[in-house]
């Protein structure tokens, strides 16, 4: 105890040592008897915070001197400051230091050689200052504009005045306050945060030598109606974003080849929306939450649109694309709910949940899609057609889910690779299409499978058969395969593993039975069906898993091989089901095995093959040699009794 009285007591001796209060401020210190401010002490409407009028050079603290060095880390975050002057101690302006402060205005010191992102972000001061023997930093003065442009004063730039700094928040011209600013053409650089959350303009004139425009930049410049960019000109990172009120027109001359991430996100009022023939690339989330912009046309040279580009778009109804386009990200253009037809044109490669929540979204064509990523037209609940291209080579987990109008989706011949649940939610398909020549997968009475029928990739959206014993061959359900389904009996046959999600939410699903085989059934794998009222495991040993709702353990009758009652009532989710009875199980046979000596060998597959040369008609032995259960024998039988030999 005394040991850790004396280590408490060590920790708060060097939370002393680092900072400390005197005066009207909080200090930190910095380096050996420096001290940067940290934070007005008194943030009352009559202290410091409301009224700060002086910067100290000097603190005396515990009988030491101490240099103020600097402005710390959002120190005079909201403060009204009037007129205050940087001492020639003060070599830096820590970041956020103003954000959003208020007043007349801040003069920098003659020594101050760092201003940190953000230092006067969101300011609202009528002016800046600067000491004339500064090296790195300056006014922009009469004598830095030409004749035909019009001075404005009090605008913070770097030593070369090339690069505007920061903009007066608050400035006026005259009485009035400044609503237009035409850039100075010296000027080529606009830094991270110059105009970030100015309150009065209106627009923003730039020439063509500006080079670049910095991030957030003009973030929040709640008052800027239109945004015009010459060809030039960079962009960066959210320049223009979160002008979400009055940003109407947005004009990109030619020349612009990128729009960068989130460069005009949440510009709610835009309309008018001009791209430049020479873009290029439309960064993640540039134009996402502008929620009026009705017609997107994609210009001739536009190559990529990166992820959530158009995203929450609410009445973007026309989107043009163009041919040179390959690239669609990540919820491009999620919850742009007016979207009714989409003509991929030459795209190759289309996002996760590109399209989710387009709700209006009818009919889609592409004629030279490579690739898509996970649920590209996740709840796109009008979706009817979709017409892949023979380019196709993989389709991504639950590509069609909740697509609940889609009837027509035929999975291409040239397809290698469909993810689990390509079908799930789609209530309106009966049968999964697969076209003829397909070598990776089967669809067997509309069920998708890959080639050798040992997983089960999707059920359709409704089964016109609501009682349904899985195939034999088949060892893995896959991750919702089958959610949502209509199903009401379900029989695991020879099944291993049953995946996360495979049968969640089947609502009406009421009898289960799982096989001797079955070894595990992964959490949620029958998460919210509560019509669940009996469940038979065939399997001795409990599988691993084995999760059910709550009250499907009090409602339902778990049964479960002679002997192996107590295995069950001690596993830690097969134990709370409260009706658990035994039940004679008779001996499976041997699946492929069909000439009864209990194993799979060359002899079944000639008993096999006879059948399929039709040297052997005995009905009983059609049924066995059915191995993959489409009510045909056939080469797929074979191939798959040969996988059974060489397991």
């Amino acid at each position: 105890m005394k040991k850790f009285t004396f280590l408490c007591l060590m920790a708060t001796a060097a939370l002393s040592a680092s900072a400390f209060t005197s005066g009207k401020f909080n200090y930190n210190i910095v380096g050996d008897n420096e001290v940067e401010i940290a934070r007005p002490t008194d943030t009352s409407q009559d202290g410091a915070y409301k009224d700060v009028t002086t910067f100290p050079s000097t603190v005396t603290y515990s009988g030491t001197n101490y240099t103020v060095v600097g402005i710390g880390e959002r120190a005079f975050q909201y403060a009204e400051v009037i007129g205050a002057t940087m001492p020639a101690s003060y070599r830096y302006v820590g970041p956020w230091a103003f954000f959003q402060a208020y007043g007349v205005s801040v003069k920098i010191g003659a020594n101050v050689d760092s201003i940190a992102l953000g230092a006067f972000a969101g300011n609202k001061f009528t002016n800046f200052l600067c000491d004339l023997n500064n090296p790195n930093y300056s006014l922009i003065y009469p004598g830095d504009v030409e004749e035909d442009e019009v001075w404005v004063g009090g605008v913070l730039a770097d030593k070369n005045k090339e690069t505007i700094i920061a903009f007066p928040g608050n400035k006026k011209d005259g009485n009035t306050y400044l609503y237009t600013y035409t850039v100075p053409r010296r000027i080529k650089h606009i830094a991270n945060h110059a105009f970030n959350r100015n309150p009065i303009l209106k627009k923003v004139y730039f020439h063509d030598g500006v080079e670049d425009i910095g991030e957030y930049a003009f973030y929040g410049c709640e008052n800027m109606t239109s945004v015009e960019i010459p060809g030039n000109t960079k962009l960066s990172y959210g320049s223009f974003a979160a002008i979400e009120f009055t940003l109407k027109q947005i004009i990109l001359h030619e020349g612009v080849t990128e729009i960068p991430a989130y460069c005009f996100f949440d510009a709610d009022p835009l309309t008018d929306l001009q791209l430049p023939s020479t873009l290029q690339l439309i960064g993640e989330g540039a134009f996402s939450h502008c929620a009026n912009l009705e017609s997107v046309t994609f210009p001739e040279e536009l190559l990529a649109c990166d992820p959530q580009a158009f995203s929450n778009c609410s009445k973007l109804a026309e989107v043009n694309v163009n041919d040179k386009c390959v690239f669609l990200g990540s919820n491009c253009f999620m919850n742009c709910s007016a979207i009714t037809n989409m003509d991929l044109k030459n795209v190759k490669y289309l996002g996760s949940t590109a399209f989710n929540g387009c709700t209006a979204l009818k009919t889609v064509t592409a004629a030279k899609l490579e690739e898509t990523d996970r649920a590209p037209f996740y709840n796109c609940t009008s979706l009817e057609t979709v017409t892949f291209p023979e380019t196709l080579k993989k389709i991504g987990p639950v590509a069609f889910m909740k697509c609940r109008s889609l009837t027509d989706a035929v999975i291409p011949a040239s397809v290698e690779y469909v993810g689990d649940g390509y079908a799930v939610g789609c209530t309106a398909l009966e049968a999964i299409q697969l076209a003829e020549g397909n070598q990776n997968y089967v669809v067997v009475d509309g069920v998708l499978y890959d080639k050798d029928m040992t997983r089960l990739v999707s059920l359709p959206g409704t089964m016109t058969n609501t009682e349904f014993t899985v195939p034999a061959t088949v060892e893995t359900i896959g991750e919702q395969s089958a959610r949502w389904t209509n199903l009401t009996k379900l029989n695991t046959s020879n099944v291993k593993l049953i995946a996360q999600t495979a049968f969640g939410e089947s609502s009406a699903l009421a009898e289960i039975t799982f096989g001797a085989a079955t070894d595990s059934i992964n959490d949620m794998a029958f998460g919210s069906c509560p019509a669940i009222v009996k469940v038979t495991s065939l399997n001795p040993a409990p599988p691993k898993g084995g999760v059910f709702d709550e009250a499907v353990y009090s409602a339902a009758t778990l049964y479960v091989p002679i002997g192996s009652k107590d295995a069950y009532a001690a596993h830690v989710n097969w134990g709370k089901f409260l009706n658990i009875e035994e039940i004679e199980v008779e001996e499976p046979g041997v699946v492929g095995d069909l000439n009864g000596d209990g194993i799979v060998d060359v002899a079944d597959v000639n008993i096999c093959i006879n059948i399929i040369l039709e040297l052997n008609n005995d009905p009983e032995l059609k049924v066995l040699a059915d191995l993959n259960g489409d009510g045909v024998v056939d080469v797929a039988d074979v191939n798959a009794m040969i996988n059974i030999i060489l397991q």
